[in-house]
């Protein structure tokens, strides 16, 4: 199973944004996908046009000794499952749940289809939820915005993911939110394609209202207007995604 987790360098990246179009991509191709949130602010299953009083979630059942899987949406043509956070108080910290590798276990148990992708949304440094992404995926994309900040942060973010036992060349990365009329981002571009290579997506991301006016209606950006710049954009950085994901599990 490829295990994609999707962070950002830095709090405002897209993070989640992007691993919400990747997983509705993945699933337009008829590719099993299971999208998991493990972040507490609960924002993934909106992308998804969940009702945003809905509360339920895979942590508050499995604190409640509870099967977190029952937490699951399936969306769609079933290609695709939606695992929320779910609402908990957010200044309560819950701790590290089931120990360190809890979720790389259980998602190894779940691999029902062949090809089967997951994708997971991480949170923030220092919330436990975090590590147990990492410790579950094999292969992790690190989203940066067109600012001299993600250069400043680049060299931290990265130590983590290969602390947490990911190989450099699986950790890849692309850039959000950019402008091409803006100098400063031009610049913040050609530097981190310096620094990273081949393992930054080939093409930016660019900042595109369409992407704000979709999220607040609640449709997917690729319904809402499949012909904007950033829906042509996720589309190009989904298709880089998988020939990496593929052929780092051998066509899987």
């Amino acid at each position: 199973m490829a295990i994609l987790a999707v962070c950002g360098v830095k709090g405002g990246c897209g993070a989640t944004t992007v691993a919400a179009s990747l997983a509705l991509l993945w699933q337009r191709q008829q590719r099993p996908v299971l999208a998991m949130d493990l972040c507490r602010q609960n924002l993934l299953r909106l992308h998804f046009g969940m009702a945003w009083d809905e509360g339920d979630g895979w942590r508050s059942r499995l604190d409640a000794g509870a099967d977190w899987m029952r937490a699951a949406w399936e969306v769609g043509d079933h290609h695709l499952t939606l695992v929320p956070h779910g609402r908990v108080e957010v200044d309560v910290d819950q701790g590290e749940p089931q120990g360190d590798d809890w979720l790389r276990d259980e998602l190894a148990l779940l691999e029902k289809q062949a090809g089967q992708r997951t994708v997971l949304d991480l949170p923030a440094r220092g919330v436990a939820e975090r590590q147990q992404g990492l410790n579950a995926a094999n292969h992790a994309l690190v989203m940066l915005s067109a600012e001299p900040a993600s250069c400043a942060l680049l060299e931290m973010a990265e130590a983590e993911l290969l602390a947490s036992g990911l190989p450099s060349e699986r950790i890849l990365f692309a850039i959000n939110h950019f402008n091409p009329l803006r100098q400063l981002d031009g610049d913040v571009e050609l530097m981190l394609r310096k620094t990273l290579g081949p393992r930054l997506a080939p093409l930016p991301i660019h900042r595109d209202e369409a992407v704000r006016e979709a999220f607040a209606k609640q449709r997917p950006l690729f319904d809402y207007a499949p012909e904007s710049q950033a829906a042509d954009d996720l589309r190009q950085l989904a298709t880089w995604l998988s020939v990496r994901l593929d052929a780092d599990r051998g066509g899987a």
